[in-house]
C-alpha cells in the first residue's frame, strides 16, 4: 500500500472500530425498573472507583480481585464528567434519580471503548513492526471486528483495557530485538507492570521482552542473565505495578486478602458454571475461543500458530512466548471464562494476518494455477472478514434490542394480577427480570430481604436452599420464573435438585412463557456459532416462566 494511503486506512479501521464498539453502549445501565447494570461485575468496579478521592489522598478502592489501574481511571472519568457538569448526581440519594447515576456506569464504559480502540491501533504498530505494514493493516482490520472484543469493550471490567496495556507490552519487546537500547527495555517492563496493575495475570506478557532478550544478546549465558538491562526491566515492572496498584504497599492487608480470593476463586471454580467442562486448555478452543472469534477466523489464527511455530523469527518467539505462558495459566485454572482469552487475541489476529499475507504473496507471485489458488484464498480471506463482522453487527444488534429481562418483567406487570405468588428457584440477581430494582445488589441476604418486602407480587424464595422442590410443593407459586443462568449448569451436570425441581414442574406446570433474543441479521441467525459461554451471555439470557395447571 503506498504510504500516503496509510494513514487514511488505519484512520477508517479505528473509525469502524469506534462504531462497533459504541454502538449499543447503554445496554443495561440503570433505569427506574433496576438501579444497577445488568453486567455483574460493573457495579463492582464503579463502586471501588467512587471509594477513591486523589483530592483528599484516599488510594484504596477497598477491592483487590483486580488491580486498582483501571478502577483509578473509572475514577478520572467520573469525577472529570462531574466537574464539567456532565454528571449532577443528587447530593444525598442517588437513586432518586437513577438517570444521572446510570451515567457514572457510562462514563466508565468509555473508558473501556476508548481503550479497545486504543488497543485496535496497538495491534496495527505491532503486527507492522512485527512483519511489515499490510500485516499490521491487516490485523488492525480483524481486531476492529473481533466479536468478543467488540463485547467486552462496552463493559466496565478489566480485560480490555488490560489487553491495550499488553499489545502495547509487545511493541517495546520487538523494540528491544532491534538496537538492544536499555530504554526500550524499561518501557517494555513499564507498560507490562501496568498491564497487571489492571489485571495481575497480564505481567506474564514479561514473558515476551525475557524471550527476546535472550535471543538476541550475544554474550555468554551468564552476562546474558546478570545483564543490567535486564534487572533494569524487572525493576521498571514492579515500578509499573506499583503505580497502578499502590494498595499492594500501601494496603497491604486488604491487597493481600483480595490477592488470595482471586487466587482461590482460580483454584476452586465458580459454582458450577465449570464444572465438569474437561481440560482448560481444549475448553478454551471450544468456549472460549470459538464463540469468541467465530470458526473462521478462528481456523485461520491457529494455522497462523503452527505457521509461526515453524518460522521462529524473534517476532514470533516473543509473542509465542506469551502466548504460551498465558495460555498456560488459562488453561490450568477451574475458572474458564470466555473474557479470559481477549489478551491473547492481538497476537492470534496477528499471526492470522501474517499467514494471509505470506500465502497470497506467495501464490499471486507464482505460475497461473498459483494464482487461481491465490485469488480463492483472497475470497476466503474477505469471506472470513465479512463473517466476522456480520458476527458482530449481530451482537451489537442484541445490544440494542430490549433486554429479555425487560421484556419479561413487563409481561408480567401487565398479565399477573398484584399479589400472585411467583416462584423462583433462587435468590433473585442481575439475571432476574427487575421486579424489584435492587435484585443487582451485590449481597444475597441483601436480595433476599428485598424479596421478602416486595409489596406487588408474592415471591416464593428459599433463603436457604437452592433449587429446592419440597419448598416449591410445599408453597405452590401460582407462577414459576427462572434465568437461564439459574438452570442451564444445573441440568447440564444432571443436579439431583435441579432435576427434581424440573420433576414438580413437569408435573404441576406448563411453559407459559419464554423470552430469547438470537444473533441474527437480515432475519437469520448467524451460522457455525456454539451457544454462547457465561460471560457473553449477559445480554438478554433466556427467560422462562411456567404457570401452574389447573
Amino acid at each position: 500500500m503506498h504510504k500516503r494511503l496509510l494513514v487514511p486506512a488505519v484512520i477508517i479501521i479505528l473509525i469502524l472500530a469506534a462504531v462497533l464498539r459504541i454502538w449499543g453502549l447503554g445496554w443495561g445501565l440503570p433505569t427506574s425498573l433496576h438501579y444497577f447494570s445488568y453486567h455483574p461485575d460493573e457495579t463492582t468496579v464503579l463502586f471501588a472507583a467512587l471509594r477513591v478521592n486523589f483530592f483528599t489522598g484516599e488510594l484504596n478502592p477497598g477491592f483487590y480481585n483486580y488491580g486498582s489501574l483501571f478502577i483509578y481511571l473509572v475514577n478520572f472519568a467520573t469525577v472529570g464528567a462531574t466537574v464539567a457538569g456532565a454528571i449532577n448526581l443528587p447530593p444525598d440519594d442517588v437513586f432518586s434519580n437513577v438517570g444521572e447515576f446510570a451515567k457514572l456506569y457510562y462514563a466508565g464504559r468509555l473508558v473501556a471503548v476508548v481503550l479497545g480502540i486504543l488497543t485496535v491501533w496497538a495491534v496495527y504498530v505491532l503486527g507492522k513492526k512485527a512483519y511489515g505494514r499490510k500485516v499490521g493493516l491487516i490485523a488492525a482490520l480483524l481486531m476492529a471486528v473481533l466479536p468478543i472484543h467488540v463485547m467486552h469493550s462496552k463493559f466496565m471490567v478489566v480485560d480490555v483495557p488490560a489487553t491495550f496495556l499488553i499489545t502495547l507490552a509487545l511493541v517495546f519487546a520487538l523494540r528491544i530485538s532491534e538496537k538492544q537500547r536499555a530504554r526500550d527495555y524499561i518501557y517494555a517492563g513499564l507498560i507490562a507492570g501496568l498491564a497487571a496493575g489492571a489485571k495481575y495475570n497480564a505481567m506474564l506478557v514479561m514473558a515476551a521482552p525475557i524471550a527476546v532478550h535472550f535471543a538476541v544478546c550475544r554474550a555468554p549465558r551468564l552476562d546474558r542473565i546478570l545483564n543490567p538491562k535486564l534487572f533494569g526491566m524487572i525493576l521498571s515492572a514492579t515500578l509499573g505495578f506499583f503505580i497502578g496498584t499502590p494498595g499492594a504497599m500501601l494496603y497491604t492487608e486488604e491487597f493481600a486478602r483480595g490477592l488470595g480470593r482471586e487466587l482461590r476463586h482460580a483454584s476452586t471454580g465458580h459454582g458450577l458454571v465449570f464444572v465438569s467442562t474437561g481440560s482448560g486448555f481444549v475448553y478454551h478452543i471450544t468456549h472460549s475461543l470459538l464463540p469468541g472469534m467465530g470458526l473462521p477466523l478462528l481456523v485461520i489464527s491457529l494455522i497462523g500458530l503452527l505457521y509461526a511455530l515453524r518460522k521462529r523469527t524473534t517476532a514470533d518467539i516473543a509473542m509465542l512466548a506469551f502466548f504460551a505462558a498465558y495460555y498456560m495459566v488459562i488453561g490450568l485454572a477451574q475458572v474458564r471464562f470466555a473474557r479470559y482469552i481477549i489478551p491473547i487475541l492481538p497476537v492470534l489476529v496477528i499471526f492470522a494476518a501474517r499467514v494471509s499475507s505470506d500465502t497470497l504473496t506467495r501464490l499471486f507471485s507464482g505460475r497461473a494455477v498459483s494464482k487461481v489458488v491465490g485469488y480463492l484464498a483472497a475470497i476466503t480471506l474477505v469471506a472470513t472478514f465479512a463473517y466476522t463482522t456480520a458476527y458482530s453487527v449481530a451482537i451489537d444488534r442484541s445490544f440494542v434490542a430490549t433486554d429479555t429481562r425487560d421484556r419479561a418483567a413487563a409481561w408480567v406487570f401487565s398479565v399477573i394480577p398484584q399479589g400472585t405468588s411467583i416462584g423462583m428457584p433462587t435468590i433473585p440477581w442481575f439475571y432476574t427480570p427487575p421486579l424489584d430494582p435492587y435484585f443487582g445488589l451485590m449481597k444475597p441476604e441483601d436480595r433476599y430481604d428485598r424479596v421478602s418486602a416486595l409489596p406487588d407480587y408474592d415471591l416464593v424464595v428459599s433463603g436457604t436452599t437452592e433449587w429446592d422442590s419440597d419448598f416449591l410443593q410445599r408453597e405452590e407459586p401460582k407462577y414459576v420464573m427462572m434465568s437461564e443462568f439459574e438452570y442451564v449448569d444445573h441440568l447440564r451436570i444432571h443436579d439431583p435438585a435441579a432435576a427434581a425441581y424440573f420433576s414438580v414442574l413437569g408435573r404441576d406446570y406448563r411453559l407459559t412463557k419464554e423470552f430469547t433474543q438470537s444473533l441474527s441479521l437480515f432475519g437469520r441467525n448467524i451460522p457455525w456459532l456454539p451457544k454462547l459461554p457465561h460471560d457473553m451471555s449477559y445480554v438478554s439470557p433466556t427467560i422462562k416462566i411456567y404457570e401452574r395447571k389447573d
